[in-house]
């Protein structure tokens, strides 16, 4: 199905992932996610060194990427988030308790920001495919 325009095939992956038309929508919520996960780290104490393989995470939450997501595949958009708790070593964050609330507020930060990403782009499609049926478009 084409609703969009697009020349591929409008999986729901497609339209969440790969869809040009919400590419800048993406765009802007990695990098508001990236400036904010950075802040976080920022005011733990972790290293700039330390932080960039949880700041990569972060830049490719949105889109398909063999290092950050498991599958290879991108699956915010059903909620779901890559474990980070690999990412913070104990070396980084001694403290187990610090490190699992910096953990789980980051988690917190990345699944939130997926909801609120899937559910505009969700939204917009909703919107498109109404005016559509009421032959507004």
């Amino acid at each position: 199905m084409r609703r969009l325009g697009c020349s591929a095939v409008e999986s729901m992956h497609h339209i969440f992932v790969d869809c040009i038309h919400f590419a800048v929508w993406r765009s802007d919520a990695a990098s508001e996610l990236l400036a904010h996960t950075a802040l976080k780290l920022s005011e733990a104490e972790i290293s700039v060194d330390d932080q960039q393989g949880i700041l990569r995470a972060a830049k490719f939450l949105f889109i398909d990427d063999a290092v950050t997501w498991p599958l290879k595949i991108s699956q915010y958009y059903v909620g779901q988030i890559p474990s980070i708790r690999d990412l913070f070593t104990a070396t980084m964050i001694p403290g187990v308790v610090k490190r699992r609330k910096l953990t789980s507020h980051i988690s917190a930060d990345w699944h939130t920001s997926s909801i609120r990403l899937a559910g505009r782009i969700f939204g917009s499609i909703q919107r498109t495919m109404a005016a559509r049926v009421a032959g507004a478009v």
